[in-house]
């Protein structure tokens, strides 16, 4: 079989090119997807099916109100002092879509066996970071034989290396165990693939796209491995010449999440640092995080809904105006003392 480079080969079909990308989710479509919306774009085969299912989940909603609110007015009209009774059928309408919410997940894969699902939906929840997600590429990845595994091996963790690295803060306690238990490999091969034929990926992932808690998943497989010159590889990464040369806004622009994890286990880099013996890297490391604007801190519930972009901006324009000529700042008015004289 010819390898394909991963930005040619279908996301469902990984045995062959693509030809197209899905006009909503843009995944790699090839030949046998031939599904079209309405408005005649193409669509692979899950967006298809997501398409499809709008309208009956509207018509589910529609009639969970209606049985509700029929249940409501005969509880009350019927039963003596009713209305706390009344109040039981509400339920209904948060307890009915949580308990369809698995089955409606399945509906968006229907007519797709689950080596061309598997792919996809590691595709969801590295976007997304919901569960649901990776309980369902577990369920599919389980039933996958071992020859489908085989020959989707090097697609797999092209996309299985995002997805954890996004999601490890999210991901369960057993989420090691329950995968090595689905791909028939051990422990030990999971993390050796990861940190070793992976690595690239991995440290390009974990400093160039960067999400919270990015730096743990590398601590991690570092220490899981043995392997000190994973951290030493990601530490030079972090600090390298494209990075460095970004000014104060720039660097908060393009590597916010980075910053982040750097503001929050300073010490543990630097502990890296000193056992590595990167001193250059932990003085960049210190700069780094000197750049670092974190959000400011709400001070009213008015501030408390405001997004961290919005609230970043509202300081800067206090700032801007308490800098204006002829402004008296709070500090220099004088303090008012009453004595009790009339």
């Amino acid at each position: 079989m010819v390898e394909l480079d991963s930005s040619s080969y279908c996301a469902f079909h990984y045995e062959n090119s693509s030809d197209g990308e899905c006009s909503n989710c843009g995944l790699n479509i090839c030949n046998f997807d031939q599904d079209y919306d309405v408005q005649a774009n193409r669509l692979c085969k899950l967006c298809f099916n997501i398409t499809k299912a709008k309208p009956r989940i509207k018509y589910i909603q529609i009639g969970i109100w209606v049985v509700v609110i029929a249940l409501v007015v005969i509880i009350w009209s019927t039963v003596e002092n009713g209305l706390w009774y009344a109040l039981l059928p509400l339920l209904l309408i948060l307890l009915v879509p949580y308990g369809m919410r698995p089955y409606i997940m399945k509906s968006y894969f229907k007519g797709l066996e689950p080596k061309e699902s598997v792919l996809p939906i590691l595709r969801y929840f590295e976007a997304s970071g919901n569960l649901d997600h990776y309980k369902l590429f577990l369920k599919f990845l389980k039933k996958m034989t071992d020859e489908d595994i085989k020959a989707i091996n090097e697609k797999l963790y092209e996309f299985l290396v995002p997805a954890l690295s996004f999601n490890y803060s999210k991901l369960p306690e057993n989420w090691q165990e329950k995968i090595t238990s689905h791909l028939r490999i051990t422990s030990d091969d999971l993390v050796n693939i990861l940190t070793q034929k992976y690595r690239s990926v991995l440290i390009q992932t974990a400093v160039h796209s960067a999400q919270s808690n990015i730096s743990m998943f590398i601590f991690y497989l570092s220490e899981t491995a043995d392997d000190e010159k994973l951290i030493a590889d990601y530490i030079k990464e972090i600090t390298s010449p494209e990075i460095m040369k970004l000014d104060t806004e720039e660097v908060n622009a393009i590597y916010k999440k980075l910053l982040e994890d750097l503001y929050l286990y300073d010490e543990k880099f630097y502990e890296y640092c000193d056992n590595l013996g990167l001193k250059k890297e932990k003085e960049l490391i210190s700069q780094l995080i000197e750049k670092f604007v974190p959000p400011p801190v709400p001070k009213n519930q008015l501030e408390a809904v405001m997004s961290p972009e919005q609230l970043v901006e509202k300081r800067k324009k206090e700032i801007d105006t308490s800098s204006q000529p002829g402004k008296i700042e709070e500090s220099e008015i004088p303090e008012l003392k009453f004595t009790g004289d009339k």
